[in-house]
């Protein structure tokens, strides 16, 4: 049904499109441009599990860097319809770990106007495109980034940050529609749909019923922007299903969970220099517990932040439980982080930030660990 209904927004802002007059000779074509930001960081890092050892021989002291280029360009015609395009290259994707060679990550068309905004691409959903981040001083670090995560809790759940964005459960950047709504009195909604997990249905990318492969990944969400005087509201919540086709080693096997879904609430309130708020994700897992019962992992993140010209300072406090199938134990992941940002120029900034990461092991004698990290960041943008 849903599937049904976003093709036929789809059509109707077709008909739009062609109904909304002739392309004339005095209309600009599609102008590009290039942008990007390349941030790099360093990290002193104490940590240790319950017999007092440096955690799995990881370093005290680390580098790392983010870096991406993005190609952009649109244009408006004289029916009011905006079209464009976004081409992101992740400098640390594909290739080996080793390398970070370039990789394109998201991209997507766009066409915009009094219907909307209509994408079409590897692009997030609109569930995770609508998040409510708890405020944070500094953007590069936060218990919900993921980047520069130098400290290694040394799970065996692999969980090392706080997420209430991404549910970790297929391609985040499948190709997919994307539809969102005119802002209505602050109000705007949000919808997407992707019919399998890959990144093109072309070229062999349609291979069906792959084991534990997913498919008919939709997602709606809402969300409410306003400023009241001095007093700026954000909320969002959202949804996101996805299909498990094939949930064993042949399709007349079901080991898993086939029809799992996230569920997300966030919300900030800023008053003048400060703001406050945070957001909770609720994940459903594949697979079920040794009893046999579903498995979830829940994120929820809280901050409050201070600016005033470029100075920023935030304190945040992070949480993430995650199900373990084998013994139905909870292992738990706390981070308090303190961070600031010192702007120098236009698109040109240095930070800092103290983390401290909490993790319980839930299985009776399992290995917990606590770490303490400072980091210090430079960002460029362009």
């Amino acid at each position: 049904m849903k599937k049904k209904l976003l093709l036929g927004t789809t059509a109707l802002i077709a008909a739009g499109v062609v109904s909304g007059g002739v392309a004339q000779a005095a209309e600009e074509p599609i102008t590009a441009g290039v942008g990007g930001y390349f941030r790099s960081a360093m990290g002193l890092i104490s940590q240790d599990d319950n017999d007092g050892e440096f955690a799995e021989g990881a370093q005290s002291f680390t580098l790392g860097n983010d870096i991406e280029i993005v190609v952009s360009g649109k244009t408006t015609l004289d029916n009011g319809i905006t079209a464009g395009f976004n081409a992101n290259i992740e400098g640390n994707g594909g290739g080996t770990a080793a390398n970070g060679s370039a990789a394109l990550d998201e991209r997507f068309v766009f066409f915009s106007g009094g219907f909307g905004l209509l994408r079409i691409g590897q692009i997030e959903s609109a569930r995770q495109s609508m998040t409510v981040f708890a405020p944070s001083g500094n953007y590069n670090f936060g218990v919900n980034s993921p980047f520069f995560i130098f400290a290694n809790p040394g799970n065996a759940a692999g969980f090392f940050n706080v997420r209430t964005y991404d549910d970790g459960l297929g391609n985040e950047d499948n190709i997919k529609l994307v539809y969102y709504s005119p802002t209505f009195n602050g109000f705007r909604l949000g919808a997407s749909y992707s019919p399998e997990d890959g990144n093109n249905g072309q070229y062999g990318g349609n291979a069906g019923d792959a084991a534990s492969g997913f498919q008919n990944n939709a997602s709606v969400s809402a969300e409410f922007h306003k400023t009241f005087g001095s007093v700026s509201l954000g909320l969002m919540l959202g949804w996101e299903g996805y299909v498990v086709e094939q949930c064993g080693a042949t399709a007349a096997v079901q080991t898993c969970d086939n029809n799992v879904d996230s569920t997300q609430i966030g919300g900030s309130v800023g008053f003048g220099e400060w703001s406050i708020g945070g957001g909770w994700l609720e994940t459903e897992q594949t697979t079920f517990n040794a009893n046999g019962s579903s498995r979830d992992r829940e994120d929820f993140d809280l901050g409050v932040a201070w600016w005033h010209g470029p100075f920023g300072v935030g304190l945040q406090y992070g949480q993430a439980e995650l199900d373990i199938a084998a013994d139905n134990t909870t292992d738990e992941l706390k981070i308090y982080e303190l961070n600031a940002t010192y702007v120098l120029g236009p698109g040109i900034d240095v930070g800092a930030a103290i983390a401290k990461g909490e993790y319980d092991n839930g299985t009776a004698g399992g290995l917990d660990n606590d770490y303490t990290e400072f980091k210090m960041s430079a960002a460029l943008n362009f």
